[in-house]
């Protein structure tokens, strides 16, 4: 017996020779992190970029663990794992990689992937996997050498088979148990007596004896034989220290048939004697693959169905749905002020916000409804049939006011509308995509009507929509095609009767429409970012039509340009500006800008500060349509604003309304106090301008005194009015 064990301690001291390692990754950061890993414990590391330089170092040396990555160019990681299966190789493969679809999680396996990882993966957990591929293929090679010295080792044998992580058995010809290994114990928690004599089928559960009995019967031998087949084998139920609720075991079998040999010869010279067989336990990879398989259908966050779930239920409500004849209902849910939020309190407690938002919104419907988040703050709800529109509103309602609760962030109260967009199979369509489409397109139209409620889509939208689509497209184009138009409209000093001062009006010449005023596109400028564009397009053609006009640049006329509050809310706004206007040659102190008074309502100390900026250099600032918006002297106070523009809609009530014409006073007075400049916009008659100029507001603009116009009729009356002052001033 001592030299049997003195035996085996040689061959273990010669089986742990240098590991090698090869791997294989088109990310070389990636790579050469992993490589650093590793080499805190082994040092033969060898690195592949592609699976074609991969195949090519496993055809020139042996590896005993490779490392590999799915997705690469050339050759990809499964036509790795084909070669090293074509080739017969034992060489272990552990996969590393970004994609963790159920498919290739699946096909990865069945390519004899020993393990797989997702990126980011835990190096711990990957170190722990390493580990055991290198010591189940060194106990593979080990039980390789032990069969071919199988009758001069055999205490070697028995040790390395009853210490394999392994269950090995063997059967007699009518299936009972004549050997099993020590591994039994461990995996299903009986003593090696219990099976001994025993029918293989007593441990088999009833749902996979069919496949048992083709498996465990195997005739076959080498590589005919059963591989890598998949049973569940009976745990003890009385064994102590097996949680109560794991009763089976996933196995993976291999098996072959058992026959004499001719050891001579080398060759069978029996009949069959029995089965042999390897059952390795695969519990591990079921776990992660369930754990993967619900990754694919589910949100991590809130444990919420994710789209792809979503869409699969929703197409099988709509195939019920069309064969009862019944209607269904799909809700888009979208939070509002989430981004707020999201920045104020830091993405942490706003991901523990839509965790309680999902909790909260799922107390609310039914068990056979299905709740999901799409992504961010979007959730969708489908209403299986039957149901009806009546039923709808009432749960959207009831959705509306569960969100009027507050939440507890960092202990403030903190609150979170919802707007709701609705859509009715099979009344807005039968397709999944455009029922989910229309949905959103609801939701969006209950977000740019003031938030917190909730429409049913109708065929208006889409025509809204498709004509916001057409305004942008029709944008970019005007902009390519020279479709854009520039008019000047003087404001005048009533009591000198002179141009002082001139607003620059963009038109929009449209191929099929005419003439369109800002009112029109601007809009849809801001939200397609399209409205950049058109603020530098104007500034040029200010540049070349006015600031290169000698005539134009001896007088003192201001010209004022209309802002929009995306332009305002960029980062460096003001620094961009000035240098544009520089570059441009616009003098700084002929240059007003127009705002309103609506766009520094989300942030007043980041505006003051910009238009501080302005207002240093020289440029002008003006509120436009004073007294429509979010009118407040506190703003007229802080803001540095040289003029206020008081809205047509004021004046033009000066003749019909005396609390018009008070309000028109009021405004005026108001900013004489402050010291502010006032322009009395869409002045029309006579007696406008005569009350207007009575109370002291003595610069107007409107019809009364020219109409928009062209540049060169614009420029004729500057020039006009440049030789007059000319004359007056030689005479």
């Amino acid at each position: 017996m001592e030299t049997s064990l003195i035996d085996f301690e040689e061959q273990a001291r010669h089986l742990d020779k240098p590991v090698s390692f090869l791997v294989v990754d088109d990310e070389k950061r990636a790579r050469e992190s992993l490589i650093g890993l590793l080499q805190r414990s082994w040092t033969d590391i060898t690195e592949a970029e592609d699976g074609d330089q991969a195949i090519g170092l496993i055809q020139k040396r042996q590896f005993n663990l490779i490392i590999l990555d799915l997705n690469m160019p050339r050759k990809s990681g499964d036509q790795v794992l084909s070669f090293i299966r074509d080739q017969r190789l034992t060489t272990p493969v552990i996969v590393i990689s970004g994609e963790a679809s159920l498919n290739k999680v699946t096909e990865a396996m069945r390519l004899g992937a020993y393990d797989i990882f997702k990126k980011p993966y835990n190096f711990d957990e990957l170190e722990h996997a390493i580990r055991n591929a290198l010591d189940r293929s060194r106990i593979e090679e080990e039980k390789s050498q032990i069969q071919s010295r199988l009758k001069h080792s055999e205490q070697l044998h028995r040790y390395m088979v009853d210490n394999s992580p392994d269950l090995i058995y063997i059967l007699d010809l009518t299936g009972k148990f004549t050997f099993v290994n020590d591994s039994v114990t461990r995996l299903l928690g009986y003593d090696k007596t219990d099976l001994i004599g025993k029918h293989y089928s007593e441990f088999v559960i009833e749902e996979d004896h069919l496949k048992a009995e083709y498996v465990f019967n195997e005739r076959r031998r080498e590589s005919r034989s059963n591989r890598n087949i998949e049973l569940r084998l009976k745990c003890n139920p009385l064994d102590p220290e097996r949680p109560f609720e794991v009763t089976t075991c996933p196995i993976e079998l291999n098996s072959m048939g058992i026959y004499s040999v001719d050891s001579k010869e080398k060759k069978v010279v029996g009949s069959y004697q029995g089965t042999y067989g390897v059952a390795r336990d695969i519990s591990s990879r079921k776990e992660a693959e369930k754990l993967i398989t619900y990754q694919a259908y589910h949100d991590l966050l809130t444990k919420l169905p994710n789209r792809a779930m979503l869409y699969d239920r929703l197409d099988l409500a709509i195939k019920q749905a069309k064969r009862t004849s019944e209607a269904l209902i799909v809700m888009f849910i979208d939070l509002d002020r989430f981004k707020l939020i999201n920045d104020s309190f830091g993405h942490v407690v706003g991901d523990q916000l839509l965790i309680e938002v999902a909790e909260r919104l799922k107390t609310e419907i039914r068990t056979g409804d299905t709740l999901a988040r799409l992504g961010g703050d979007e959730f969708m709800l489908l209403l299986p049939q039957p149901t009806s529109r009546a039923q709808a509103e009432r749960v959207a309602q009831k959705l509306i006011t569960s969100m009027q609760q507050p939440f507890f962030l960092k202990n403030k109260e903190v609150y979170v509308n919802v707007s709701i967009g609705i859509s009715v199979y099979p009344d807005d369509s039968s397709d999944i995509n455009t029922l989910v489409k229309n949905a959103d397109m609801a939701m969006y139209e209950v977000k740019s009507s003031g938030k917190n409620g909730f429409i049913f889509y109708n065929d208006k939208l889409e025509h809204a929509a498709a004509e916001k689509i057409s305004i942008e497209s029709g944008l970019r184009n005007a902009i390519k095609n020279d479709e854009l138009e520039m008019f000047y409209q003087p404001q005048i000093d009533m009591q000198t009767e002179q141009i002082v001062g001139v607003e620059a009006l963009l038109r929009w010449n449209h191929p099929k429409l005419g003439l369109r005023s800002p009112n029109y596109f601007i809009a849809h400028a801001e939200e397609s970012s399209i409205i950049d564009q058109l603020t530098e397009w104007v500034l040029n053609r200010v540049a070349v039509d006015l600031f290169s006009d000698k005539t134009f640049l001896e007088s003192e006329i201001k010209v004022s340009v209309n802002l929009s509050a995306t332009d305002i809310r960029q980062k460096e706004f003001p620094e961009n500006l000035v240098a544009y206007i520089e570059d441009l040659h616009i003098k700084p102190n002929r240059l007003e800008i127009e705002i309103t008074e609506n766009m520094f309502m989300s942030d007043i100390q980041s505006c003051i500060y910009k238009l501080q900026v302005l207002s240093n250099k020289g440029i002008s600032i003006a509120i436009d349509d004073f007294g429509t918006g979010y009118s407040s002297l506190n703003y007229l106070r802080e803001l540095p604003v040289h003029t206020v523009k008081i809205d047509y809609s004021f004046v033009s009530e000066i003749e019909h309304s005396k609390k018009g014409a008070a309000l028109v006073a009021a405004i005026v007075g108001m900013a004489q106090g402050l010291g502010i400049n006032v322009i009395a916009e869409g002045v029309e008659s006579t007696a406008q301008s005569e009350y207007l100029d009575s109370l002291g507001c003595h610069i107007m603009q409107g019809f009364l005194f020219g109409r928009p116009v062209a540049v060169n009729d614009f420029l004729g009356a500057v020039n006009k009015q440049q030789a007059i002052s000319s004359s007056l001033s030689k005479g």
